[in-house]
């Protein structure tokens, strides 16, 4: 019964509460659209970025990211790989050899990071085949490399041509050999275009002289686990001889850069969340002041001030629902639309995809439909109407009955 009442009471000013539920709704259609936006890019970074190259979660001999040498390199075995991939939320781990060289074609020559993998096991992480510009990725173990874009470009290096790489391989042994190229890839991001090698691991670990050693275990999580979850449960079960890292502290200039944007967005936030709770309180302010005649009436025939107040509150929930609900209808295909066709910044201006690309980023931005963002702020409209009710409560159980229908 009580329900049925506060359903009627808020259809007694059919102006005031469409008024209402549109301010609400149209509130919380642009903070989701906006923070769908905004969550979409920074999804999009995360997987161009850290999952194509860094990974969520890296194992490291203990301090080797202070000093990244081979010396500081660790060895791997079976016993290790199935205990890392016991944990939830582990996915895949991929093996790395890193070090660095002095590279040579012709008369030039150019320090690069050359990184050793297995092919079919990077292939788990990221779709390599989006990468390939020229020629084959499977590499043999006869001295062959793929080259990164930017190098390619500043040798003038074609398929077949040859490198020669030189530098400091495992505990003070020279390193040098002969490389022929086989592919060129494009990895999206500059920097990385213009530094890296790759190689397979067992070609890497004969050009250093030692067999068995790895500098990175690079971990592929699950969707939807934590990377900083799943790094402290492996911590936990590694020893202190070695050193586990998430990619915020791989990359942490793309973790700034995102948390500074987030801050913007929930600047953006809690001024349409200002307008909504002014909207909802002014509403509230003008059925408590009108009904106050009523109210008197209602106690004075024998309905206690809590039943009163629970119709009030009923009331201002359902108005601020209507409002969620429409947000959200008239959100979700947006979000939905914008997911499958992002939003091509190079239409917004010539250049936008080279000046993304200097950050190592796509040049579009596709929306997240993660149902997250819906749910977290319909909770908080849903608070804030809680927190409206206040006002209504503290007017009705100071009300005098006498009072308030002689006024």
């Amino acid at each position: 019964m009580i329900i049925k009442i506060a359903w009627r009471n808020i259809w007694r000013n059919k102006k005031r509460t469409l008024i209402s539920t549109l301010s609400i709704s149209g509130a919380l259609f642009l903070i989701i659209v906006m923070r769908s936006m905004q969550f979409g890019f920074y999804d999009n970074i995360i997987k161009t970025v850290v999952e194509s190259y860094s990974g969520y979660v890296q194992i490291h001999a203990n301090g080797y990211w202070e000093k990244q040498s081979l010396d500081n390199s660790m060895e791997v075995d079976d016993k290790l790989i199935n205990t890392i991939t016991s944990i939830p939320g582990v996915e895949n781990v991929v093996q790395r050899v890193q070090t660095f060289s002095l590279v040579s074609k012709d008369e030039k020559s150019k320090g690069a990071i050359i990184n050793g993998i297995d092919i079919n096991q990077e292939q788990l992480i990221t779709d390599w085949n989006k990468r390939i510009v020229k020629g084959s990725l499977y590499l043999s173990h006869n001295n062959e490399v793929l080259l990164a874009e930017g190098i390619a470009r500043y040798f003038n290096a074609e398929l077949g041509d040859t490198l020669i790489l030189f530098g400091q391989g495992y505990q003070g042994m020279m390193a040098a050999g002969k490389y022929k190229i086989t592919g060129i890839v494009d990895l999206k991001n500059p920097q990385l275009n213009n530094l890296v090698i790759f190689m397979d691991i067992k070609s890497l670990n004969d050009y250093i002289s030692s067999e068995n050693i790895v500098t990175h275990l690079v971990i592929d999580k699950a969707e939807y686990y934590e990377e900083k979850k799943i790094a402290k449960e492996i911590d936990n079960v590694l020893s202190n001889d070695y050193e586990v890292m998430t990619w915020k502290q791989i990359l942490p200039e793309i973790d700034q850069m995102i948390t500074a944007d987030n801050v913007g967005g929930l600047i953006m936030a809690f001024i349409l969340y200002i307008v909504v709770c002014f909207g909802m309180f002014g509403t509230v302010l003008m059925m408590t002041e009108e009904r106050k005649y009523e109210f008197g009436v209602l106690v004075s025939i024998g309905m206690s001030k809590i039943k009163l107040f629970l119709i009030i509150f009923l009331e201002t929930i359902m108005l601020s629902s209507i409002g969620v609900a429409i947000g959200i209808i008239l959100s979700r295909p947006i979000a939905y639309y914008f997911n499958k066709n992002p939003i091509n910044l190079v239409e917004f201006g010539e250049g936008m995809d080279e000046a993304m690309a200097e950050f190592g980023f796509d040049a579009i931005v596709p929306f997240s439909i993660s149902w997250d963002i819906p749910i977290s702020h319909a909770l908080i409209i849903f608070f804030v109407s809680v927190f409206i009710s206040i006002y209504p409560a503290i007017k009705i159980f100071m009300l005098n009955p006498v009072n308030a229908m002689r006024k």
